[in-house]
Formats: structure tokens, C-alpha cells, sequence
């Protein structure tokens, strides 16, 4: 019966424990994008696409997603996107390339550059220090799209993506003192290698469709000490796209 009490409470105090870092310790600076897979297939089309989504294991608040992708020319396709969660994360990118049509099926290559804002006051450790996270990053980067547009009479398109990169981070985590005096309490600047592989699925009507979208980043040299400066592995997506 003792036996069973003590591990009852032990198991309390340990979630307890967990929910407290989790909520407390925890500060996303970066997130796979829920950026749209257009697959432009000749010169004219504009594709706009809008979405929801959620990122994990830390899911953080859901993130508003905009992406529109122009084919002004043939073989030529333009795409700018904008995603804001929580109205304090942000994060805006642009990038042109060619697209190249067999069919169905379509090859994009795109070279772009991505500027995001992370912020976060509501931080704290078990001894009562509150911190804010606050900086911004750059991204340079190149993606790969292939897919198929147009299938089943022109209400399917599948598509994946790989995006690969140098993200380029200024992130200061500055100490609260109760006094209302701050300090800085570590920065961090140091760049990393993003890849982040990218899987679409959109179904519906020729020009509009119910899209899925979902992503998994990967950034090297990770400070896996600090958790401070987390970032999100995994994001899922559902949203509307049109095409014009």
C-alpha cells in the first residue's frame, strides 16, 4: 500500500516536473515553414495558397501561412511567403527559378533568400529567473520541387520538396530581474546547415483544391544544452489553394 502511494506521488512530482520545463524552459526561435509546393506547369499561372499549422514535439501556437507562387514566364516562376505565429514569430521569404513540364509531372528549382523575427517573454527556469528570447535570422537557400499537377481530371496534385541552406542566427536570451533591470545572459550567433525535406497533397476541383502539406527540419551543430533556443523538427499543415 506504501509502495503504491510513494510511486503515485513520484509520478506526480515527475509530470509535474516535465509540464514545468516544458512550459517554463522552452523558447522555439525556428520551425519548418508551411511553405506551398505550386508546380507551376506554364507561363501565366498564379497560385495562391493559405494555411494552418502546428509544429512539434513543442508545439507552440499555430502559425498563419500565405504563400503565392507567378509564372510571368515560360520556364520562369517567381513565389513569396509570409508565416506568423503567436503575432510575435514571423517569418518572410522570396525566390525565383525555372520549372520544367513533362505531362503531369513537373521539376521546379528555385534560389531564394528568408528573413525571420523570434520572440518570447515568457520564459523562466525552476529558480524563478524569467528570461526573454528575443533575435532575428537569415536564411539563404535552394529548393527542389517535383510533382504531379492535374491528375484525375485536374483535382489531384502530389508533390515533394527539399530545401536546403545556410541559416544565419543573432539570438540573445536576456535576463529579467525583478528590480526591472535586464541583462544579457548568452547569445547566440553561430550558423547552421538547414535541410528540410517537404511532402504536398492537394485535392478538390482544376482551380481549387484542400491542401496538406508537412515538413521536417534539420539543422546541424544544434546547442542541445541549451534549451533556450529550441527549434521545432516536424509541422503539418491543412489549408486552400487557388489557382489563376
Amino acid at each position: 500500500m506504501n509502495f503504491k502511494i510513494e510511486n503515485h506521488i513520484s509520478m506526480k512530482k515527475y509530470i509535474v516536473l516535465l509540464l514545468t520545463v516544458v512550459v517554463f524552459g522552452s523558447c522555439v526561435v525556428y520551425h519548418p515553414h508551411n511553405v506551398d509546393i505550386p508546380l507551376l506547369s506554364e507561363r501565366g499561372q498564379l497560385h495562391v495558397d493559405g494555411s494552418v499549422s502546428m509544429s512539434a514535439p513543442l508545439l507552440v501556437a499555430p502559425a498563419l501561412n500565405a504563400t503565392v507562387a507567378w509564372a510571368p514566364l515560360d520556364m520562369f516562376g517567381v513565389q513569396a511567403s509570409a508565416s506568423v505565429t503567436d503575432f510575435k514569430n514571423c517569418y518572410f521569404q522570396a525566390a525565383g527559378g525555372t520549372y520544367f513540364p513533362f505531362g503531369n509531372a513537373v521539376l521546379e528549382c528555385y534560389l531564394g533568400y528568408g528573413h525571420g523575427l523570434s520572440y518570447d517573454d515568457s520564459v523562466g527556469d525552476l529558480n524563478h529567473h524569467h528570461y526573454t528570447v528575443d533575435g532575428s535570422y537569415n536564411l539563404v537557400f535552394s529548393q527542389i520541387n517535383f510533382g504531379w499537377a492535374g491528375l484525375d481530371d485536374g483535382g489531384i496534385d502530389v508533390g515533394m520538396g527539399l530545401k536546403g541552406g545556410l541559416l544565419t542566427p543573432k539570438w540573445d536570451k536576456i535576463e529579467r530581474l525583478s528590480d526591472g533591470t535586464e541583462t544579457l545572459a548568452e547569445r547566440h550567433d553561430q550558423v547552421h546547415f538547414l535541410l528540410q525535406p517537404q511532402l504536398m497533397f492537394r485535392f478538390g476541383w482544376q482551380k481549387v483544391k484542400f491542401s496538406v502539406n508537412v515538413a521536417y527540419a534539420f539543422l546541424t551543430d544544434w546547442p542541445t544544452e541549451n534549451n533556450y533556443f529550441n527549434y521545432e523538427r516536424f509541422s503539418a499543415g491543412l489549408g486552400m489553394h487557388l489557382m489563376f
